[in-house]
């Protein structure tokens, strides 16, 4: 076996020119996993250069609440789309009274919008 490592530049990766049998790369999916999931992948660029399936129409159903996302995600897994590595899932701890923390796409947490609620009275 021979493995070739290739650096690609992202305009490149964009355009989906170059050639691969194996992407790597890292995703970070917020709650709601429902949205979070179709909507970053449907927005990688190379998703739509790698995958045989119809992304538009299938767009459309998730827009219309109609695509059933474990069955979506599952197909992808069994088509050798998508093979998931790890899995982390961060959790901040502390105060349970903060409310709107959210995670970036770069795996940090938001406060830009982060609040506390106020004391159950």
């Amino acid at each position: 076996m021979k493995l070739n490592v290739q650096v690609v530049d992202y305009a490149s990766w964009h355009r989906g020119e170059a050639k691969s049998d194996v992407w790597l790369g890292s995703a970070n999916f917020t709650l709601p996993l429902e949205f979070s999931l179709f909507a970053t992948l449907l927005e990688l660029p190379l998703i739509n250069y790698c995958m045989d399936c119809d992304l538009k129409s299938d767009g459309a159903m998730w827009r219309a609440g109609q695509l059933n996302m474990g069955e979506w995600a599952q197909k992808l897994v069994e088509n050798n789309h998508l093979h998931p590595l790890f899995h982390h899932w961060l959790v901040l701890q502390g105060q349970r009274s903060m409310r709107g923390v959210r995670m970036n796409t770069l795996g940090w947490f938001d406060f830009k919008s982060a609040w506390f609620a106020p004391p159950d009275s």
